[in-house]
C-alpha cells in the first residue's frame, strides 16, 4: 500500500474513496519507524509517476523536516492541508532518474540516521517528502509527520486510550421481509465493510468461508427464523438453548485444519488477544443480518427511481451464505468482549420524547436488547448507553438512566471543552444526578474528535492507509506529550459509518499496542476520578441548536404515527399480545432519515401497505347471495385467518340493512382462529316479509373497532308464498276429510238402489191380483212387518219406504191430485215450517225427491 503525498481532503465515513484512475505524482509507501528515537534510521520508500504530458527530466526525490515540533494539535491540521508553516531544513535525497516518460513512474528509498536531524526532544515534527525536476519545480509532495521519542535518558509521556469498535449500519428494511437495497449483502462478505471491521476488530483471523457443515442448524436459525422482537422477549436461559455452544460457534478443533470457521484461544489464557475492544453495535443492523441469515426475501432494485404512480421491483433473494458466515464468527468474537448497543436502528429518541411518543421511545430501548440477545446470544451491558450521534438532551439522558445507563458515550458537541482549556482533557465528564434506583454515580465517556477525525480520513486508495497512520501516531503522541496533571484516558469512537481499508483498520489497532506512548485500556474499566482529582475544563451537558434544527420533523412523525394506529389496530386482534411490527415502526424512526427524506417516505408507504395487506388477512370470504324458502332459516358464514404465524381473536358483526324485513338471531360472535385456518359461523336468520335485502357482515376486535370492510350478503325471501300453499293444501286436505264421509255414504246408497224396482215391482203384482197377504198394502190389514205395525219386520223397508207407504196410507185409495194435495197438506210440512230439531232431517229432505217417483208409481198403477 502506498500513501499519497498530496493533502487528500476528508470524506464522510461511509463514503467510498474517489477513484477517477488518475495516478498520483507522488505516493509514500512506507515510513519507518512509526515512532523515531536517536537509534533509529528513518526511511522513506514509495514511487514517483510523471503524470503530465511531457517528459520530466532529472527527477529528484527529497526530505524536508524541521528541527522544532509542534506546540499543540491544531498546528497539525494546518500543516498537514498545506496551508500553515513549512520546513525548511533539508534531509536525504535522490536522483530518480534522468528521464521520466508521461505515464511512467518509478520507485524510490530515501533514508537518514535520525540523530542526524538532531531533532530537539521528545514530539511530533513535521516532514514533507516532495519530487521536483531538473528545473527545481515540484512534480508532487505530502505533508506528513515524524514522531519521536527522544533521547535515551529521557521518560516517554503516556496517555491511556479505549477504543469503541463500531458494527453499524443503515436501516436496510422496510417491512420484515423488504430490503431497501442489496448492500447489507455486500457489507457481511469478507470484503465488506462489516467483514472488514469484524476481522480487524478480532485481532485474530477469521474465516469467511461457510463450510461443510450446515450453519443454518449450527446457529440455531431453523427454529426461529428470522421472527421479530415481541414484548414478551426471550430469556437468556431459552435463547442459550437455540444458540451454538462456543465449541460450535468456534469450528471446533476438527474445522482448525480446513479453516471451517475456528478461531484459536490465548496461549496467556487472559482472554482475548491484542488491543481490549469495546463492540458498539446497533441491534437493527444485527436483526436485519439474521433475516438474510435465517429465510429467503426480497430485494428492491433502485428503490428511488420508481414512477411516481408505479412499484418498486421487487427480487427475490436466497438465503445469504456471507450473513450466515458473518453472523457465526461475529457470535465467537463479541462473546469476548463487551458488547453496548444503541436504541433500535439508532431510533431518534430526542425528537420522539419531543413529539410525545415516548412509548416508542421506551421500545426503541428494550427491542434492542432482545434483538441482541436474539441475535448473538448475550446481553449488551446496559449500564453503556449509546445516544444517537453521541448527543442527548435532559430528556434523552433521564430516559436512558431509568433504563440503568451510568455511562455514556458521547461527542465533544455535548460537554464541550472550556475555551480556556489548552490541553486535551480526559475522557470523562461528570454529569447530573439522575432520579434513578442505582447508586453509581453517572458520567460521561466523551470521544476524542481529533482522534474520531483521523480516523474518517480516507484509507483505501494508494496511499491513504499509511497517511492516516502517521496521522494518527502524531495526534496520540501530541495528546500524550501535553503538559497534563494526572493519568488520562481518551476514547477512540470512529463514526457509525466507518468504512476503512482493512490495511488501516488493523494498523490502528497496532499502532495501540506498539507506540511506546499509548497504554490500551478496556472501556468498562474506566472510572470517573476522585473529586479532588478531576479536571474541571468542560462545561455542562449541552444539545447544540442544530442537533435539534436537525431531528426528524413532527410532520413526518405524525405519518409514522399514521402507521402506527394501522399497526395497533392489527395486534388486537393477536392472541399472543404479539408486537410483530414494532421493529419497522422503530426503523421508521431512525436518525438515518434526517438526510434521507424520499427513502423515508417510500419505506413509510412500504411498512404501511404491509400492515395493510397482513390486517387484511384476517378476513370474511364472500359468499353466494342466500334465499331462504321458509320464514327462518340458518346461513353459514366462512372467516379465514391468512396469516401463517400469529393466531387472531376477532368479533363478528352481522346486522340487516333493513330489521323490519329481516332479522338476526344468536349466534357466536367472538372465536379464536388459528394460523392459516378457516372456520364458519351459523347465523340464524328470520324473514318478516317477502323480498329482497342484505346482511351487513364485518370483522372487529374485542373494543368493538372494525377491522375490515364490511361484506354484502344479499337475502332473498321466498319462503313466505311457498307457506301460503302448504297452508292451503293443508285446507284443502282437511275438507276432503270432513266431505268423505258423506260421499262414501252416498256411494253406498247408490250401490243399493238397483234392488228398488224389483221390490216394486213384485208389490205391485201383489196389489193386483193377489188377496192380501202378510205386509200387503192394498188388504187393509197389515200384516207382520207391515209399515203400519209401528214394528219394522224382516226386510222392513228403508226411510224413504217409510216415507213412500206413509203418503199412500195417510189417503188410502185417493186419486193422486188427492194424495198430492194430501201431502202438501197434511201428509208432510213446508221447508220452512220444518222443525230444526227434526230426528229425521235427512228423511224429511230425502222424502222430497223420492216423492215425485212414488206418485208416478201410483199412477202408472192405476192406470192398470
Amino acid at each position: 500500500m502506498t500513501t499519497a503525498l498530496f493533502p487528500i481532503p476528508a470524506t464522510p465515513a461511509h463514503a467510498e474513496p474517489e477513484n477517477d484512475g488518475a495516478a498520483e505524482p507522488l505516493v509514500v509507501e512506507r515510513v519507518t519507524p512509526d515512532a523515531a528515537d536517536e537509534d533509529s534510521t528513518l526511511r522513506v520508500t514509495g514511487e514517483v509517476t510523471n503524470t503530465t504530458s511531457e517528459s520530466l527530466h532529472d527527477v529528484t526525490v527529497r526530505i524536508r523536516y524541521s528541527r522544532h515540533p509542534f506546540s499543540d494539535r491544531e498546528e497539525l491540521d494546518g500543516f498537514a492541508s498545506g496551508q500553515g508553516w513549512q520546513p525548511d531544513a533539508r534531509g536525504p535525497d535522490e536522483d530518480v532518474t534522468g528521464e521520466l516518460s508521461p505515464g511512467a513512474g518509478e520507485g524510490y528509498s530515501l533514508s537518514v540516521p535520525v540523530e542526524e536531524l538532531e531533532l530537539a526532544s521528545y514530539g511530533v515534527y513535521p516532514l514533507v517528502v516532495e519530487a521536483v525536476d531538473g528545473d527545481g519545480s515540484v512534480v508532487g509532495a505530502q505533508h506528513t509527520f515524524l514522531p519521536y521519542t527522544g533521547g535515551k535518558d529521557e521518560d516517554v509521556p503516556s496517555v491511556d486510550i479505549a477504543w469503541v469498535w463500531p458494527l453499524m449500519a443503515p436501516p436496510q428494511r422496510a417491512d420484515e421481509d423488504t430490503f431497501l437495497s442489496d448492500d447489507l449483502h455486500r457489507a457481511v462478505t469478507a470484503d465488506g465493510r462489516l467483514g472488514r471491521l469484524l476481522a480487524a476488530g478480532a485481532q485474530t483471523p477469521l474465516s469467511f468461508e461457510a463450510g461443510d457443515g450446515d450453519l443454518a442448524e449450527e446457529l440455531g436459525l431453523n427454529e426461529t427464523p428470522g421472527d421479530p422482537p415481541t414484548d414478551g422477549g426471550a430469556t437468556a436461559e431459552e435463547t442459550a438453548e437455540a444458540l451454538p455452544t462456543e465449541e460450535a460457534t468456534k469450528g471446533g478443533e476438527a474445522d482448525t485444519e480446513d479453516g471451517g470457521g475456528a478461531q484459536e484461544e490465548p496461549e496467556d489464557g487472559d482472554g482475548a488477544e491484542g488491543v481490549p475492544v469495546t463492540w458498539a453495535v446497533d441491534p437493527g443492523t444485527l436483526d436485519d443480518i439474521l433475516r438474510m441469515a435465517s429465510a429467503d426475501h426480497e430485494v428492491l432494485e433502485d428503490a428511488l427511481t420508481v414512477p411516481a404512480e408505479g412499484e418498486p421491483v421487487r427480487h427475490g433473494t436466497p438465503v445469504s451464505e456471507a450473513a450466515q458466515v458473518w453472523l457465526r464468527e461475529a457470535r465467537g468474537v463479541l462473546a469476548q468482549e463487551t458488547v453496548v448497543a444503541t436504541p433500535y436502528a439508532n431510533s431518534d429518541l430526542a425528537s420522539l420524547l419531543r413529539n410525545d411518543m415516548d412509548a416508542d421511545a421506551e421500545a426503541s430501548l428494550r427491542v434492542a436488547q432482545e434483538a441482541v440477545l436474539r441475535t448473538l446470544g448475550l446481553e449488551a451491558d446496559e449500564t453503556f448507553a449509546l445516544p444517537p450521534d453521541g448527543l442527548m438532551d435532559q430528556s434523552v439522558y433521564e430516559l436512558l438512566a431509568t433504563h440503568g445507563a451510568t455511562r455514556f458515550l458521547l461527542d465533544e458537541r455535548a460537554v464541550p471543552t472550556a475555551s480556556w482549556a489548552s490541553t486535551t482533557p480526559g475522557a470523562q465528564a461528570p454529569l447530573p444526578e439522575a432520579e434513578t434506583e442505582s447508586d453509581e454515580e453517572p458520567f460521561a465517556l466523551v470521544s476524542d474528535s481529533g482522534i474520531a477525525d483521523v480516523l474518517s480520513m480516507p484509507t483505501r486508495g494508494p496511499g491513504q492507509s499509511e497517511l492516516a497512520l502517521q496521522r494518527f501516531a502524531a495526534e496520540t503522541a501530541m495528546i500524550a506529550g501535553e503538559d497534563s496533571a494526572g493519568d488520562r484516558v481518551v476514547v477512540a469512537s470512529p463514526d457509525s459509518g466507518w468504512n476503512p481499508g482493512q490495511e488501516f483498520a488493523q494498523g490502528v489497532l497496532a499502532a495501540s499496542d506498539d507506540l511506546p506512548w499509548l497504554s490500551p485500556k478496556p472501556l468498562d474499566s474506566i472510572e470517573m476520578p476522585a473529586p479532588e482529582e478531576r479536571e474541571e475544563v468542560r462545561g455542562p451537558l449541552d444539545y447544540p441548536d442544530s442537533a435539534a434544527e436537525g431531528e426528524l420533523s413532527s410532520t413526518y412523525l405524525d405519518q409514522v404515527q399514521d402507521v402506527s394506529r394501522d399497526v395497533r389496530l392489527f395486534n388486537s386482534i393477536l392472541v399472543d399480545d404479539s408486537d410483530p411490527f414494532r421493529p419497522a415502526l422503530l426503523r421508521l424512526e431512525s436518525v438515518y432519515w434526517r438526510e434521507k427524506e424520499a427513502l423515508a417516505g417510500l419505506t413509510r408507504s412500504l411498512v404501511a401497505e404491509t400492515v395493510r395487506d397482513r390486517t387484511n388477512d384476517v378476513r370474511v370470504i364472500p359468499g353466494e347471495p342466500v334465499t331462504l324458502a321458509s320464514r327462518t332459516g340458518t346461513t353459514g358464514i366462512l372467516v379465514a385467518n391468512d396469516l401463517e404465524d400469529e393466531a387472531v381473536f376477532v368479533h363478528l358483526s352481522v346486522f340487516s340493512e333493513n330489521s323490519e324485513r329481516l332479522s338476526v338471531g344468536e349466534y357466536n360472535h367472538s372465536f379464536e382462529i388459528a394460523p392459516g385456518a378457516k372456520t364458519t359461523v351459523y347465523v340464524p336468520l328470520s324473514a318478516r316479509i317477502n323480498g329482497r335485502t342484505v346482511l351487513n357482515v364485518s370483522l372487529q376486535n374485542a373494543e368493538g373497532e372494525p377491522i375490515s370492510q364490511a361484506t354484502e350478503i344479499p337475502v332473498n325471501a321466498t319462503g313466505l308464498g311457498t307457506q301460503a300453499l302448504i297452508i292451503s293444501g293443508i285446507g284443502m286436505l282437511i275438507l276432503i276429510a270432513a266431505l268423505a264421509p258423506r260421499a262414501l255414504r252416498k256411494w253406498v246408497r247408490g250401490r243399493s238402489r238397483p234392488g228398488a224396482p224389483a221390490e216394486e215391482a213384485s208389490a205391485g203384482e201383489d196389489q193386483d191380483g193377489g188377496a192380501p197377504g202378510d205386509g200387503a198394502p192394498g188388504g187393509g190389514t197389515p200384516g207382520d212387518g207391515a209399515p203400519d205395525s209401528g214394528t219394522p219386520g224382516d226386510g222392513a223397508p228403508g226411510e224413504e219406504d217409510r216415507g213412500e207407504r206413509a203418503s199412500d196410507d195417510d189417503v188410502p185409495g185417493g186419486s193422486p191430485e188427492e194424495t198430492r194435495e194430501a201431502g202438501r197438506d197434511g201428509g208432510g210440512q213446508d221447508p220452512e215450517d220444518r222443525d230444526p230439531d227434526s230426528p229425521h232431517p235427512e228423511g224429511q229432505d230425502s222424502a222430497a225427491v223420492p216423492e215425485r217417483d212414488h206418485a208416478e208409481r201410483n199412477t202408472g198403477g192405476r192406470g192398470k
